[in-house]
Formats: C-alpha cells, sequence, structure tokens
C-alpha cells in the first residue's frame, strides 16, 4: 500500500482556493488551477489534498498524469484517469471503434467532451493531471480545449506542471488555459514556519537555530526537505531533548542523487536490483514484468520488493509499483551506466511486445535503446509511427525520424521510408523539414522508380496545398515532369496541378493543364482525375465569367466524382458547386450543400471533411446575412482547426469571414484583430491568399473611414475587380463590387470607379440570366453616374439574388441618392427599408450608419434608434441561434445533444453558449436555468 500522505505546510492559500473551486463546483460552476512549481516543490502533494478535498464534498475524481516513458503514446495521461477500471468514465469498447476512424483525435476528444458533461450533469467532478510537462501533445490539446468548452460545467481542473519544463506546447497550454480563466499559481519555497513544521513531522521535536541553517540547502522544498530531515534522522546526527531537537553530528546528510543512492546502497542485493530495474521502465510498472527482466519467478521479488517498499524507495498504488517521486527515479536510473540501462530498455521493450502492447506504447523506450543499423528498431518504429500517424502526426514523424537516422545510407527501403517521414512532418505541421528532406532525398536517392517518385510528388502537392499553394504548384511541375509513370498517375498529377494552378497560378496555364489531365485520364479511365480537371476548368470559366458554362463543367465533374476513389479527390466538385450557388445568389442551396457535407462528414467519421465544410457553411452565412451564425460557425471551426491542422485556404477564410463579420459588427477590438490577420495573409506566398488579405484590408480601411488608404491597398496588380479575367482565382463575390466602386469614389478616384463598373457590366452581358451580376452592374453604374434610377433598380433585381446585406446596401445607396436629389419620402422609404434588413441580421455598426442619415431627413432618433435595436445584455440581447442553444442547455441537453438537434458542430454549440453566458452575465448553466424559468414567470421568452 501506497504510505499516507504527509501534513501540508505553509500551503494555507493554495488550499484555500482549492476548496473555493471545489465548492463552487457544488455550486453548479466550473473552473481551472495550474500550479507550476520546480521538482519537489509539492505540486503532487496539493493534487493529494484536492483529491481529499473533493472526497468530502462528494465530487467525483478522474486523475492521471504525464510519463517521460508515455510521451509517444497519444492521450495516455487521459485514458488512465478517464478509462481506469475502479470508475471508469469512457468505455474501452467506444475508444476502439473511434481509433479506428479517420482523425481518431478529433472524434475521441468529443467522446471524452460528451461523457464529461454527462457525468457533470450528475455530480461535480474533479479533474486532476499531474506532470503536465510529460504530456504527449493529443493529452495538451485536450487540456488546452476541453476546460474551455466544458466552462459552463461544474468540473473543477486541476494540473501541476514543472516549471522549468513549460516550453513549447506546455507553454502554449498553460498560456491558453490562463487566458481562458484558469488561476495560475506559481510554488515558490515555503516560509520558516512551515520548515518547521515539516522539521516537527520528521523529527519530532522543535527544530534549533543549527538544524534551521542546515535546512537552507533544501532550497523551501517540501520533497528536500523531508529528505534531508530523514537523513540526519537515519544517520543519527540529531537527538531530541525536552521536546528540541538539537545537531549530534558535524556535517550534513549528502545532498539528494547522494542520499537516494546511500538508501539505495543499504538495501540486499537483489532489491537493490529491482529497483535499478525499475528505474528504467518509466513511472509505472508491475512486478511480473521486472520479474520477467530478471529472469525470475513472480514468487522470487516479494522479498526483494517489500525491502523496496519498506526503504520507501518504492510505493504501491492501487497493485502496481511507483517510485514515491520522479526525482527519486531519475537519481536510481542516473546511477546506471549507460549501456547497461539500454540493454534493460531493450529487453523491456521486447518483453512487452511479446505480451501484446502496441508498439506505441514503448515507441519511447525503443528509441533511447537503439544504435544505428538496428533494422529491427527501425521497423519497430516505423510500426509505431504507422500506429500514431492519424492520432498525433508531430509525435509519429519524430519516431519515423528516428527510423531514419537508424537506418543505413544505402538501405533498400530509405526511399520509401523518407515519403513516410516526409507525409507525416507535412501532416504534423513542419513544412519546412518536410521540404527540406523530400529535397535532399531527391537529390541524394537517385534510384527511385519513377512510379515511387511521380506518387511521392503528388502526396507532397497535395500537403503542400495545405499550407502553400506555391509549394504546391512547384511539387506538382516536378511530379509532371516524371517520365514512365503510370498514365492514370500522370493524370492525377496533372489534374492537382490544374486545380492548384487555379489559386496560385494562370488561368491560361491551368485551364491548358486540366485539359491535358481530362484527356489523358479519359484513356487510363482514372475518374478522379477527370473530376479534378473538370472542376478546375469550371474554376476557369466561373472566374471568366462564364458562369452558365462553369455550371456544365461542374455538374459533369459531380457524375465522375461518384465513380470515383473519395482518397484520390483533393477538392470535392460539391465544394466548389456550393461557392458557385452562393455567389449566384442561391444561398438556400449553397446552406443545404454544406448541410449535406456535414452529414456525410458524419455519418462517415470525416473529421477533416466536417471542419471544411462547416467552414463553407460559415462562409454561405455570410453571404446570405446570417451574421451570427457566420460568426459562431466560424468560431466552431477555427477550434476544429486545433485538432485538425491548419490549411492555406481554411486560415484565410477564417480569417476572412471573422473580419467582415466584426466589420459589420462594429466590433472594434475583434476589427483589430482581423486587421493583424489581413497584413499576415498579405504577405503570404499565395497570391490566392494575398487577394483575400487585401479585400479585407481595404474594407477594414473603409471601416476606419480611410478610403484612400483602402483604395491604396487595392493596386491594379490585384486584379480582383479591375479586369473580367483575373489573373488568378479569388473566391469572387458579384456584390463586392458595389463596395469597390464606393472606396474609389470615396477616395476620388474616379477612373477606377469607372473601370470596376465596366467590368461589372461586362461580367453581367457575359453571364445573362443571373440576377447577382445584373444587380451588381447597375449598383455600380448608379454609384458612378450618382444615378438614382439605376440604384432603384438595383434594390429590384438583388430581391431575387438571395443577399440581404446586398438588398440593404442598395436600399441605403438609393436613400442618400434619392435624399440628395430631392426625393425625401421615397428617400426615407429606402433608407428605413436598409435599415430593417441591418437590424434584422445584427449588423449594428451599418443600421446606426443608418440611423445618422434618417436624422437630416426628418426621421426623429428616439424612433428609429429604438425600433428593432437589441439590448446589449440580457435574454433580448441573444441571437436567434443563441436562444435556440441556450433553451435546449437549460433543458439538460448535453454540447452534442444540442449539436444533433440544431445540426451543428459541438465546436459551435460550445461558442453559442460562451457568447450566451457572457451576454447574460453568468458562468453555469444552473444559472441559465434560473434565467429562464424567471423570463417564463414574468410572460414568457421572446423566440
Amino acid at each position: 500500500m501506497s504510505r499516507p500522505p504527509s501534513r501540508l505546510h505553509g500551503r494555507d492559500r493554495e488550499r484555500a482556493l482549492l476548496s473555493a473551486a471545489l465548492d463552487a463546483a457544488c455550486r453548479g460552476q466550473g473552473g481551472a488551477v495550474v500550479f507550476e512549481g520546480a521538482p519537489g516543490s509539492g505540486k503532487t502533494r496539493l493534487l493529494e489534498e484536492a483529491h481529499a478535498l473533493a472526497e468530502n464534498r462528494a465530487v467525483r475524481i478522474f486523475a492521471g498524469g504525464g510519463d517521460p516513458e508515455g510521451q509517444a503514446v497519444p492521450l495516455r495521461p487521459v485514458l488512465r484517469a478517464f478509462a481506469s477500471e475502479n470508475d471508469p468514465l469512457l468505455d474501452v469498447r467506444v475508444l476502439t471503434e473511434l481509433a479506428e476512424l479517420p482523425n481518431q483525435v478529433y472524434w475521441i476528444l468529443q467522446e471524452i467532451q460528451e461523457r464529461l458533461e454527462l457525468a457533470a450533469l450528475a455530480a461535480p467532478l474533479l479533474v486532476t493531471v499531474d506532470d503536465v510537462q510529460w504530456c504527449d501533445e493529443t493529452t495538451l490539446l485536450a487540456l488546452r480545449n476541453l476546460p474551455e468548452r466544458l466552462a459552463a460545467y461544474p468540473i473543477v481542473w486541476l494540473l501541476a506542471v514543472r516549471g522549468s519544463a513549460a516550453e513549447g506546447p506546455v507553454r502554449t497550454t498553460v498560456a491558453r488555459l490562463t487566458r481562458t480563466g484558469a488561476e495560475r499559481v506559481r510554488l515558490g519555497p515555503l516560509g520558516a514556519d512551515a520548515v518547521k513544521g515539516i522539521a516537527r513531522d520528521v523529527l519530532g521535536g522543535e527544530p534549533g537555530p543549527e538544524l534551521l541553517d542546515v535546512a537552507a540547502q533544501a532550497e523551501g522544498r517540501p520533497l528536500l526537505l523531508r529528505e534531508l530531515f530523514e537523513g540526519l534522522r537515519d544517520e543519527g546526527a540529531v537527538a531530541v531533548r525536552a521536546g528540541r531537537v538539537t545537531l549530534t553530528a558535524e556535517g550534513v546528510p549528502e545532498r539528494f542523487q547522494a542520499s537516494v543512492r546511500r538508501r539505495l546502497s543499504q538495501l540486499p542485493a537483489d532489491a537493490r536490483e529491482v529497483v535499478q530495474v525499475a528505474s528504467v521502465l518509466g513511472r509505472t510498472l508491475s512486478a511480473e514484468l521486472i520479474a520477467d527482466l530478471l529472469d525470475l519467478p513472480p514468487g522470487a521479488l516479494v522479498r526483494p520488493v517489500q525491502e523496496a517498499l519498506a526503504a520507501e524507495l518504492l510505493v504501491d498504488q492501487d497493485g502496481w509499483l511507483a517510485f514515491p517521486h520522479d526525482l527519486i527515479r531519475e537519481a536510481v536510473a542516473n546511477g546506471l551506466p549507460p549501456a547497461r540501462r539500454r540493454r534493460l530498455q531493450r529487453r523491456a521493450v521486447d518483453l512487452r511486445l511479446a505480451r501484446g502492447v502496441p508498439v506505441a506504447d514503448v515507441a519511447v523506450l525503443l528509441s533511447e535503446s537503439s544504435e544505428p543499423g538496428d533494422r529491427d528498431a527501425v521497423l519497430l518504429l516505423r510500426q509505431a509511427a504507422a500506429e500514431l500517424a492519424f492520432r498525433a502526426p508531430a509525435a509519429a514523424a519524430e519516431l519515423s525520424s528516428q527510423a531514419l537516422q537508424l537506418l543505413p545510407e544505402d538501405d533498400d527501403g530509405r526511399p520509401a521510408l523518407v515519403a513516410e517521414t516526409v507525409s507525416l512532418l507535412w501532416h504534423g505541421g513542419d513544412a519546412v523539414r518536410a521540404s527540406a528532406l523530400a529535397e535532399s532525398a531527391f537529390v541524394e536517392l537517385d534510384s527511385l522508380a519513377p512510379e515511387t517518385e511521380a506518387r511521392l510528388r503528388l502526396e507532397l502537392t497535395g500537403l503542400a496545398s495545405q499550407h502553400s499553394f506555391t509549394e504546391a504548384i512547384r511539387q506538382g511541375r516536378l511530379g509532371v515532369a516524371v517520365q514512365s509513370a503510370p498514365p492514370g498517375l500522370r493524370a492525377l498529377s496533372l489534374g492537382s496541378l490544374a486545380l492548384n494552378l487555379t489559386r496560385g497560378g494562370t488561368l491560361d496555364e491551368a485551364e491548358e493543364v486540366a485539359e491535358q489531365a481530362f484527356v489523358l485520364g479519359q484513356a487510363a479511365g482514372q475518374a478522379a482525375a477527370q473530376a479534378v480537371a473538370l472542376t478546375s476548368r469550371s474554376i476557369v470559366a466561373f472566374m471568366r465569367a462564364d458562369w452558365r458554362r462553369a455550371y456544365e463543367l461542374i455538374d459533369r465533374a459531380t457524375v465522375l466524382a461518384d465513380r470515383a476513389d473519395p482518397a484520390e479527390l483533393p477538392y470535392g466538385p460539391l465544394v466548389w458547386r456550393m461557392h458557385l450557388d452562393s455567389c449566384s445568389g442561391d444561398s438556400a442551396a449553397s446552406v443545404e450543400a454544406a448541410n449535406a457535407g456535414i452529414r456525410l462528414a458524419k455519418r462517415f467519421g470525416q473529421a477533416a471533411t466536417l471542419y471544411f465544410w462547416s467552414m463553407m457553411r460559415a462562409r454561405a452565412y455570410l453571404e446570405d446575412g446570417r451574421l451570427e451564425e457566420a460568426r459562431a460557425e466560424t468560431e466552431g471551426a477555427e477550434a476544429m482547426a486545433e485538432e485538425l491542422g491548419p490549411g492555406n485556404f481554411a486560415d484565410a477564410t477564417v480569417r476572412y469571414v471573422l473580419g467582415v463579420v466584426a466589420v459589420h459588427h462594429g466590433d472594434r477590438r475583434a476589427v483589430r484583430k482581423a486587421a493583424r490577420e489581413a497584413a499576415l495573409m498579405i504577405e503570404n506566398e499565395s497570391a490566392f491568399i494575398q487577394r483575400i488579405g487585401t479585400w479585407l484590408a481595404a474594407q477594414i480601411a473603409e471601416w476606419e473611414g480611410d478610403s484612400k488608404r483602402a483604395l491604396e491597398l487595392m493596386p491594379r496588380s490585384t486584379e480582383l475587380f479591375d479586369t473580367v479575367h483575373p489573373r488568378c482565382s479569388v473566391p469572387f463575390d458579384p456584390v463586392d463590387q458595389a463596395a469597390f466602386v464606393r472606396i474609389a469614389l470615396r477616395a476620388g478616384d474616379l477612373e477606377r470607379a469607372a473601370e470596376v463598373a465596366d467590368v461589372a457590366q461586362r461580367r453581367a452581358e457575359l453571364s445573362p440570366g443571373f440576377p447577382a451580376l445584373t444587380a451588381a452592374a447597375a449598383h455600380t453604374r448608379g454609384l458612378l453616374h450618382e444615378d438614382a434610377a439605376f440604384l432603384v433598380h438595383a434594390t429590384e433585381l438583388y430581391q431575387g439574388s438571395g443577399r440581404c446585406l446586398a438588398v440593404a446596401s442598395a436600399h441605403e445607396d438609393a436613400g442618400r441618392a434619392l435624399l440628395r436629389d430631392g426625393g425625401r419620402q421615397a428617400g426615407t422609404e429606402h433608407l428605413e427599408q436598409a435599415l430593417r434588413v441591418y437590424e434584422e441580421v445584427g449588423a449594428e455598426w451599418d443600421a446606426a450608419r443608418v440611423r445618422r442619415r434618417l436624422r437630416p431627413a426628418g426621421t426623429g432618433p428616439a424612433a428609429s434608434a429604438s425600433r428593432g435595436r437589441r439590448r446589449m445584455s440580457g435574454w433580448n440581447s441573444l441571437s436567434p441561434g443563441e436562444r435556440r442553444v441556450a433553451r435546449l442547455v437549460a433543458e439538460g441537453a448535453t454540447n452534442r445533444e444540442v449539436a444533433e438537434k440544431l445540426f451543428l458542430s459541438p465546436h459551435t454549440v460550445s461558442t453559442y453558449i460562451r457568447r450566451s453566458f457572457k451576454k447574460l452575465g453568468i458562468s453555469s448553466r444552473v444559472e441559465l436555468v434560473g434565467i429562464i424559468l424567471s423570463q417564463e414567470a414574468d410572460g414568457g421568452i421572446a423566440p
């Protein structure tokens, strides 16, 4: 059995903090505390104290901790806490099923979140994670996100981390938790009274001044103080007389590591060997494994283990052997010769594998015990990397890199291992190392078979397109240049290159390459290549204002995509069709397409696809004027990105939507953030991303009242609005043309305004029958010539486009022009119509601008300002989406249940809840129920 916790000294403030957090949980509120301190400063002891306090309050406890030997195993600390035999939260069978899905991390985290929600509805929870500095990347991801998402539940999160080890992802995790409300407590040295208290506990008397002088070398760390006092006691260097402890010998006991070695040397040889072997195996281990390593029957270890337990070098933790503290384990391990330590580690690896332990579970031991040329280790590390590829790509990439270092330069298997490592590095977010390794491989490995090289280039093209279109095009060109590649593979390479050229190259070249891909794919029977080629040609046709042709091509591509392998389709035709529908004004079809994509992604467990469709739905919501939903959806997609890995297009879309929503809301803080994001996009190497960032920055400058700067940000070289045939494809939105003309006119550049108005007219002529284009042409013409009739006509044309913000903008411009021409009544009516739309969609900044315009027209400020404007606090300040979510939450639904009922992602639900709580000034579901009951008692709730 493990020894009982020692008395807690000198941590009264920390104990009070824990008590307050647990009391708040019992009232329905959550919280988080991070203890940070040096080794031996008492972090683990505070976690033990929290467990005792929680037990007294009937709080359900889940405890886990990082392990230096388990950092390659995703979510090990969390799974140990939530899948324990005593009180399991998770069903191991469900986790096994989820592990078979693509993007397992996303789905496993969703399962953990759901189970925590259900458990917290029944009772308050305490989740403790010790030694966060040794947690794997996926556990750190969970710790960064779950406390924030579950903030509305009575869950207390308690983390302990070594201050000196809080680097990289660990530091990011602690900073994120602190930023989202966690209490960060740095444990300093104990004070004099606490030191005396520990001395009394260990030595049984009041310490004298000489003893306290000696104790100063322990630097106020509880663990070291106990070791020091116990060393003095065991060496007979102290005496207790009349309740006072004095030194009886000169000198002091050995320092900590020497003290541990001394205690180890006092054990019998067999017990000493047990402790030494245990030190190389990790934090916790079984006596059976030690027996196997020593080639002894388990019964032979009974006495040696009891000796080690009596010496308090090992402790019993629920049937497992463990060290009382990692400092003790490290001190023992450091005393072993390196060669012996490696032999023991490798033997332990072999024994665990023979018992059926997954390779990933022993990957750290394997990498530490292997030497160059060890082909068996290479195979095992590759196997471990494959197991981790989807769950923890960064950890998998490190294991694959270690395997590559062990493999001889002339080994025949090196090309394949290089390809695996490059892919893992890309997926793990280390694009620089991936590119460098790939380039060095193509230089060093001159014996690559054409098919191997072409496949590697195709994979690199696909991976690069998530981060850099410029790099994707470069890799695509190199892949197409590979001679003697199979025709089907070459067709795929050409199709992939064409698609990336529409984003970061020229339309002429994109069209030419797409045609080659289609012809070759048709001859080779490669449906995916044909579908990608037709999608690329549809994009080109769209950018050349031939929208009918764009629809014809994408319809053909969709038919071919149904016959293709989904894994070979880097960009589904349905995604582009959705964008076409949105631009042409069929926002309902666009949103429904996104809904269908989300349904399929959930059905087949495709988290990355779910993220992409969620992002596209956010853009569709924006174009449909559903600002609150666009923001919530985008913030939900943004949260998903951390679990799935970022991408160029995804990042740009998220930043753009959030920025435009902030402008319409008049949210100054969010606009400032968007301006910084736009500046980063402008510096991106991809022309595609640059143009999105440029247009966002221009809109922000216009919002700030600086039209000249806005126009300067949009030079003719961007070719976004000034030509019918842009040099590079951009998610072109025809209604933006009027906004650009408005900017140019305010900046005094009539020539630029006229150019864009001419382009809008030409686009409408090239694609007749599309209301969005004809409305944009009338709108820009009316602005250019200050022609109220054109502007009124634009409002009528926009009515069929499904773009409510565009309708409101045209009404505002028409009203302003009519008032200028003396048409007071008609002008006021148009401004009133614009105000109504702006207020309905929550575009408060735009609504305020129209109210200012109405005042000179004679409409009283009280009437226009009060009508329809939501209060900024209380129930009526919530958007319709927030109210729907709040009602279901108050009824006891979990985030996942709300997501399924309202057809949202759990991340989006979390966003709605967080924003609702902020507006309502509450922090728990209990308080939300109280607000709703109060509203109902007062006569009902606004729908």
